[in-house]
């Protein structure tokens, strides 16, 4: 057992705090997503000098073992999953109470990574807004790993080959690091979730028990470990903008930093950071952290989820409310479970967390079934239901996942007309396909829908991630195009700051390029390829988490009236010019291009707005239009359809009309 280490307390304060200040939209943090890749070091660390100091001595214990697990993990843990899933039962619309029910089983099954991978998709979507308990997919992460370590660490050792212990540690580490690079490029989501990506970190820590690395001899040596591991720490925190592929590359410096960290504090002087980190402050909360990480995330998504909309002084309560409740947490349920006078002994332990984790799973199952709608009124649910803001249930769209043919694409549009126009794109697209196909009957015309989620017409380019998608639908849509030629107009709409910004592609040679420079290519070679077509390309309106049905249905639930969801149109504007060059570009550069843009409709000078003028809402979710919404677009559409009028390259906006 290796002697207490105050530093390393105020090393998991260093962990803890970005991360709190992240989750809750403090500006200035936008890498604490960092925190978790320094937790997985120190653990590793811990843990495996606990596992070799008890084999040293000779009463190495796998019982002993998951007894402190679980008087480390479980009693805080399950009595926050109680408190969540209370507060779920009050407040939760049935959908979304549903969710968190499959939630707390894979929880309490220590298989929430797993579970929030399969089903949630993307860790910073919108989806994961709402999910009390996405945090704890790194505490699954652990618990998985310690499955199988101590046992694979007991037999290396009893077999007597603890010298390789050195050489299997790095191995696995550099084969865990390699698959992570790897994955960030082919399986980010998997990548970011799943233990043989994750393993690298843990076994960091690992690296630093089995005697690889000298103990920093002098004071220079150590002080300037310690500067350098606290410098790779802080840069990521302060510098990372953005999400980054993790943990793969991007998380080298913070593991590395905490790496260092902790070695320079396992010579026999202590160093400068040393001291930072063992002054009391940074201690207690390194004490308080694990409740601190289990209590923040909740509080924030069900203050959120509550209040719709967060002000900074609702951020800067959430973050004082959840050190509250960390150190109630750990004064009342953590400490009272760990020590020599530790509540249960090991047999009556093991059989009440047994019995505690099949009863709350037993909770889990009942909330997954439907998410018991009787405790929300009847109009509250239906004002949740998107399908509430359509007026079809969109199967024309998902072209690839029903393998859409030229003879099995819908034609829409006024009857007996022949096809002769095409709405192209993304779930955006089929959004507004409904208003666009009334507008072209309207006008005595009909035309083909080809549209699936994800899915840009960025032709010479396949999306990361999604190449067979692509190159399905590129094909169909080229083949359509051409063997189609009565097609004259094409509706082009799609998410066009997630295409910009956050995809990223590859063009026929292989070569990745950022998303910026896949659509502005693609859809020139669209456009150019075709030049007796006319396109209007329909840019994305604005999108907030107070927007749609399910906000809408929380305003009412809650009693938040009268409710008017707006974002300010400058945040708005300052994303929309991250896409608007390559739009202008196209558009100035061939008068066969038209473009309309959704600000002109749902926006002022000010605000962009969640409703109509008349109340109606505008969203069926955070971003996608309604039908009513779309119907806005009506005009627009039926100008772009009129034949006197292909030639324009901007259509009139709502207040020219």
């Amino acid at each position: 057992m290796i002697a207490y280490r105050k530093d390393i307390d105020g090393l998991r304060a260093l962990a803890v705090v970005p991360v709190v200040l992240f989750h809750a939209g403090i500006s200035g943090f936008s890498g604490g997503f960092v925190g978790v890749d320094i937790f997985f070091v120190i653990s590793g660390y811990l843990i495996t000098s606990s596992l070799l100091g008890d084999l040293d001595k000779g009463n190495y214990s796998i019982a002993r073992f998951y007894e402190r697990r679980i008087r480390r993990i479980i009693p805080a843990l399950i009595f926050m999953v109680a408190v969540v899933a209370a507060a779920g039962a009050v407040m939760q619309l049935p959908a979304d109470l549903a969710e968190l029910g499959t939630s707390i089983v894979s929880t309490l099954l220590f298989a929430s990574n797993i579970s929030f991978w399969i089903n949630s998709g993307d860790y910073f979507g919108v989806g994961s807004e709402f999910q009390p308990l996405l945090h704890t997919w790194s505490l699954s992460v652990e618990e998985q790993f310690y499955i199988v370590f101590p046992l694979a660490l007991a037999a290396i050792v009893r077999f007597g080959r603890r010298s390789l212990l050195p050489l299997l540690f790095a191995l696995a580490l550099l084969a865990s690091l390699g698959l992570s690079i790897i994955g960030t490029e082919n399986f980010k989501v998997a990548t970011f979730y799943l233990l043989p990506t994750r393993a690298w970190e843990l076994l960091a820590g690992s690296l630093l028990t089995v005697g690889l690395f000298t103990l920093p001899i002098g004071r220079w040596r150590a002080e300037g470990e310690g500067a350098i591991g606290l410098a790779l720490i802080l840069v990521p925190i302060f510098l990372y903008d953005s999400l980054p592929p993790s943990p793969g590359a991007t998380a080298i410096p913070p593991v590395l930093g905490a790496f260092l960290v902790i070695h320079s504090g396992m010579g026999e002087r202590s160093t400068l950071v040393g001291r930072l980190l063992s002054h009391p402050v940074p201690r207690f909360i390194g004490l308080i952290s694990y409740s601190l990480y289990l209590w923040h995330w909740p509080i924030i998504v069900l203050t959120r989820y509550y209040l719709i909309e967060l002000s900074l002084f609702d951020r800067f309560m959430i973050i004082v409310a959840s050190f509250i409740a960390a150190v109630l947490s750990w004064r009342f349920i953590e400490r009272p479970w760990r020590g020599r006078d530790a509540v249960l002994t090991r047999r009556p332990l093991f059989a009440a967390t047994a019995c505690t984790l099949v009863a709350g799973s037993a909770v889990g199952v009942l909330f997954a079934r439907d998410g018991l709608p009787q405790r929300v009124p009847q109009n509250v649910v239906l004002m949740a239901d998107k399908k509430a803001y359509r007026n079809d249930d969109r199967a024309c769209g998902r072209g690839f996942e029903r393998r859409a043919s030229l003879e099995s694409l819908c034609t829409r549009g006024a009857k007996g007309a022949q096809p002769d126009m095409l709405v192209v794109g993304d779930s955006h697209a089929e959004a507004l396909a409904s208003a666009a196909f009334e507008a072209a009957e309207a006008v005595g015309r009909s035309g083909y829908q080809l549209t699936d989620l994800g899915y840009r017409p960025v032709l010479g380019f396949r999306k990361h991630g999604e190449e067979e998608k692509y190159a399905y639908l590129n094909q169909l849509l080229t083949r359509l195009l051409a063997e189609r030629p009565a097609i004259q107009d094409v509706i082009v709409a799609m998410y066009w700051h997630q295409a910009v910004n956050l995809d990223s592609y590859y063009n026929e040679g292989g070569a990745k390029v950022s998303g910026a420079q896949g659509v502005a290519k693609g859809l020139r070679e669209l456009i150019s390829r075709y030049p007796d077509k006319n396109f209007l390309l329909v840019l994305s309106p604005a999108h907030s988490l107070a927007f749609g049905g399910n906000a809408a249905a929380r305003a009412t639930l809650f009693g938040h009236e009268p409710f008017k969801p707006a974002v300010e149109r400058v945040f708005f504007d300052a994303e929309e010019r991250g896409y608007s060059a390559i739009v202008d570009s196209l558009a100035s550069s061939d008068q066969r291009v038209a473009v309309v843009r959704l600000s002109d409709y749902l926006c002022d000078d000010v605000h962009c707005y969640g409703k109509l003028k008349d109340g109606e809402i505008a969203y069926s979710d955070d971003n996608h239009l309604s039908y009513a919404g779309s119907k806005l677009l009506d005009a627009a559409f039926q100008q772009f359809l009129s034949p006197s009028n292909r030639k324009q390259t901007t259509l009139a906006t709502a207040e020219e009309k």
